[in-house]
């Protein structure tokens, strides 16, 4: 590759300041890749948005001409090494990234059920039994399964993070 070429490398951060550090990178012209992922917490129908590699994230740079700028960006701690000198990664580990992430950088998961699935509940008042997923609903994480209660056909909407494959 030239010397002047731009490549990707990997920068640590300090700890949960990958934000402040890609923000801070921008100012300084540098363009940046923060892969975040959205996870749901607990039992509710909430889910936060998280750094998909906590204290890292990656720049695109000349390393020769860019280095002392990334370095003494607020929130960088440095770059990720093999050896001596910080070592650029394979453009297609990030272009896969970017390529799963919308255009925030957030990476959606994909639907671990589909309708007709068998699932056991694992809590809450429905704790311990079994249903069959009838609508996933990825985009407010929750789902809707089909219970039998007393011989009847029954549809109760639960948040994805309740139940578990057979």
């Amino acid at each position: 590759m030239a010397a002047d070429a731009r490549e990707w490398f990997v920068v640590r951060t300090k700890p949960r300041r990958e934000e402040c550090a890609a923000e801070n990178l921008t100012r300084r012209g540098v363009e940046v890749f923060f892969p975040r992922i959205l996870e749901p917490v607990g039992w509710s129908n909430d889910w936060a948005t998280v750094a998909l590699f906590p204290g890292y994230v990656f720049v695109l740079i000349v390393l020769h001409s860019d280095y002392h700028s990334v370095i003494w960006t607020p929130a960088v701690k440095g770059f990720v090494v093999f050896g001596v000198i910080p070592t650029a990664i394979q453009s297609g580990v990030v272009n896969f990234l970017r390529h799963e992430a919308d255009d925030d950088g957030i990476i959606r998961p994909a639907a671990r059920f589909h309708a007709g699935d068998s699932v056991r509940i694992k809590r809450g008042p429905f704790a311990g039994l079994i249903g069959i997923i009838e609508k996933p609903c990825p985009e407010r994480g929750r789902i809707r399964v089909l219970m039998d209660f007393l011989r009847q056909g029954t549809a109760v909407e639960l948040p994805v993070t309740a139940v578990g494959r057979l």
